[in-house]
């Protein structure tokens, strides 16, 4: 038999997502994860969903689709925000899910793991938990920044949330046989609570646009673009601390600087850009024409879990970036090469003036950013991509 003919052994993703490599970070999460365990394992996707609508994939996923329904009470509902509560229904159906024992399991993001404890034991025996984000960590970074508005209850219940979550992490992450993050900050943290097996920096990882390159910015262009979902306190906080606290200063190095936010905003938060003249772009289906007037790309943010896809997507696009730190986390980045880095309003006014000014700068900044994008951060789709109807 020859290497070609040789059955494949099976994987399942365990998923409250659907794949998609151009959907909002958990889908590409969830893309970069069907598309790693499809290049080597025949592929179940299993996605476990309380909408009565079975979705239909945008992209064909490179393996077969299970739609599992949950309709009936929570089995064991818990006070945490965002935790998946799995009914009797959902159970049953993972427990009697058909098929050989797979080689991997893997449980995209931990508020699955209740749905997770019902697979066969075999299977558990072999599941591996995707935390993406290390949660705990992420709730506290999300009740920082609620201090911050002076968001006194949000913040309590933040900081409630965090000490929860890192309750059930030190009881239940010990069961994975692989425990996945995907900054190496929350990876190095995590290997150190007791009982970890296998812990592993596994980062975000983009599909190649398919499309022709960007055109090199336009000449004398002045054009600050930043991309995100714009209703998640994170971004809310980056772009309102960049319009009142950067902004002013950048102004009065390049007074004609154009800032452009593209997502979807409340209205309140629209309002806010408008007074401060950052044009708003709603939730476009498009980004590549945003992405050719832009001149950079900002990334702001002070607050939230994991590694930032805004930044590698900039890249994606031949944009050079200033970021904070935090925005930069997880990524294996060299300051002054990849990106420019700035937590402090002066310093990062400074760095936006100084790519508006430069285009040698902007220019060798994208060119070594994309080298390391290619080089660390693209993800393969596998070379046979097929989408069995769903079961």
């Amino acid at each position: 038999m020859s290497d070609a003919q040789v059955p494949r052994s099976r994987a399942i993703l365990l998923t409250h997502v659907l794949p998609d490599p151009q959907g909002v970070g958990l889908m590409r999460r969830g893309w970069r994860w069907a598309c790693e365990l499809a290049a080597t394992h025949a592929l179940d996707i299993v996605l476990v969903t309380r909408h009565a609508e079975t979705p239909v994939p945008r992209t064909p996923l490179p393996g077969r689709l299970h739609v599992v329904h949950c309709t009936g009470p929570a089995l064991a509902p818990r006070a945490l925000a965002d935790w998946f509560e799995p009914d009797a229904g959902a159970a049953a159906a993972l427990a009697a899910l058909p098929g050989p024992a797979p080689g991997r399991v893997l449980v995209f993001r931990f508020y699955m793991h209740d749905l997770a404890a019902h697979l066969p034991a075999a299977w558990r025996a072999v599941a591996e938990m995707d935390c993406d984000d290390w949660e705990s960590a992420t709730r506290r970074s999300l009740a920082g920044l609620a201090l911050r508005h002076g968001r006194w209850r949000a913040a309590a219940q933040g900081l409630l949330q965090a000490r929860r979550y890192a309750q059930l992490e030190r009881q239940l992450l010990p069961a994975y046989r692989t425990v996945h993050l995907s900054a190496f900050e929350d990876a190095a943290r995590v290997a150190r609570l007791p009982g970890m097996r296998e812990v592993r920096a596994s980062p975000n990882r983009l599909v190649p646009d398919p499309g022709p390159d960007l055109p090199p910015p336009p000449k004398d262009g002045r054009t600050l673009l930043f991309v995100g979902a714009l209703f998640y306190p994170p971004n809310e906080d980056a772009l309102l601390w960049f319009a009142r606290a950067v902004l002013p200063r950048l102004r009065r190095r390049v007074p004609d600087v154009q800032v452009v936010a593209a997502g979807r905003a409340e209205a309140s938060l629209r309002q806010q850009l408008a007074a401060h003249g950052i044009a708003y772009a709603h939730e476009p289906a498009d980004l590549r024409p945003l992405y050719a007037q832009a001149t950079a790309v900002i990334a702001p943010v002070r607050g939230g879990g994991g590694t930032k896809l805004k930044v590698l997507e900039a890249w994606q696009y031949g944009r050079p970036v200033v970021a904070t730190s935090h925005a930069a986390r997880g990524l294996a980045v060299e300051p002054g090469r990849h990106l420019l880095v700035a937590d402090r309003a002066d310093r990062f006014a400074r760095h936006c003036a100084a790519l508006l000014n430069d285009p040698v700068l902007a220019e060798r900044l994208a060119r070594e950013a994309g080298r390391l994008l290619h080089a660390e951060y693209c993800l393969a789709s596998p070379s046979s991509l097929s989408c069995p109807a769903p079961e």
